[in-house]
């Protein structure tokens, strides 16, 4: 696998099939020249592209627009039909402004088919686990280079009366769950839910997770005979295929990992050793994360430059509250703290702490 520009293909393995949502806001879908009619619907359906209605999709509602594509494979015609799709959505702004937007109510959504997990249990656990391992890392690379992730993904949106109502029950639209797996494979527990014509049912399997549609990684589908997938919620909406594109190698990239990795174990040994090393920098661990899950350095690099430009980004503070993996490597908060902190106040600090427990009768010991 290799990341190619344009429609040249990615060298995804045979066995990937993969669906891709795309969703824009200011977008004129009603009455004549607009995305959802006429000659536009018509190129549209062509392509067997879908156009989410309002009752599949609230940004719809909202003045927005969702062309939801079907099953596609790495080839050149996969890559072209994206691009055109994004122009198409680009052709209809609405009434809230002059051009069509991928703003902070849109996300890009990515499905990729589980058959190729559910095959070996084995494969799931680990894709779970890297998974979880590499979480915080993830929502850091998803977007282009010096675009922070959208407040929405993590945080309760309490603008409108129906966002109020629904924020009661969901943090946000694409929640992390790093923590939770942790826990769970850690416990002996870990399970994978799904939902089978509208209801909940449970996957006779011992790897259940989570039934809910709203996280990052969205596991509800899996099993559903209609549509058995897993979700990549979390990046940021975008009508540029180019992003678009990265991130489908970089989601297949971690998966084609896991399942690489559990049948040859023995050629990922090292390098899964050193990726689940937790002291170390966070820069050390978003390095091993893609020395791990790619072979190219210019393809590494892409990945970088987009953590590199967001990891500060405020809505990154405080992680620990937001269902991140803890501890997976020393945060750069607190080392900044350390270099900010003059070496005399350090010393100061620190004789009074001995001249204190001296004073009680306690040993202090110099080093």
């Amino acid at each position: 696998m290799k990341y190619a520009k344009k429609f040249e293909k990615l060298g995804l393995p045979e066995y990937f099939k993969f669906g891709i949502e795309l969703e824009a806001y200011n977008v004129k879908t009603k009455g004549e020249n607009s995305l959802y009619t006429g000659e536009s619907a018509e190129y549209i359906k062509s392509k067997n592209w879908h156009m989410a209605t309002k009752s599949e999709e609230r940004l719809v509602e909202e003045g927005g627009a969702e062309l939801v594509s079907p099953i596609l494979k790495d080839d050149e015609q996969c890559w072209e039909d994206v691009f055109v799709m994004c122009e198409q959505m680009k052709k209809f702004p609405g009434d809230k402004g002059d051009k069509v937007v991928a703003d902070e109510k849109c996300g890009l959504h990515i499905h990729f088919d589980a058959d190729c997990l559910m095959q070996d249990p084995n494969k799931m656990k680990n894709f779970l686990r890297l998974y979880a391992e590499s979480e915080e890392l993830l929502y850091k690379m998803c977007n282009d280079k010096g675009e922070p992730l959208r407040k929405g993904a993590i945080y309760r949106d309490l603008k409108g009366v129906l966002r109020m109502v629904t924020a009661i029950w969901r943090k946000g639209m694409a929640v992390p769950t790093g923590k939770k797996i942790l826990k769970k494979i850690e416990d002996g527990t870990l399970k994978v839910s799904y939902k089978k014509f509208g209801k909940m049912k449970m996957l006779v399997s011992k790897y259940k997770l989570d039934e809910r549609r709203y996280a990052g990684l969205n596991l509800s589908n899996i099993g559903n005979s209609q549509k058995n997938t897993i979700e990549f919620r979390m990046a940021n909406g975008t009508l540029e295929p180019e992003v678009i594109k990265q991130n489908v190698f970089l989601y297949a990239s971690l998966i084609s990992t896991a399942i690489q990795m559990t049948d040859n174990p023995e050629l990922y040994q090292d390098r899964l050793s050193t990726f689940y090393q937790t002291d170390v920098t966070e820069k050390e661990k978003a390095e091993n994360f893609l020395n791990l899950i790619m072979e190219k350095p210019e393809d590494r690099k892409i990945y970088m430059d987009r953590w590199e430009s967001v990891k500060q980004a405020q809505v990154f503070q405080e992680n620990d509250r937001k269902g991140f993996a803890q501890n997976r490597f020393k945060r750069e908060q607190f080392r900044q703290i350390a270099m900010r902190t003059p070496a005399d106040r350090v010393h100061s600090a620190y004789n009074r702490i001995k001249k204190m427990t001296k004073d009680k009768g306690a040993i202090a010991y110099d080093r």
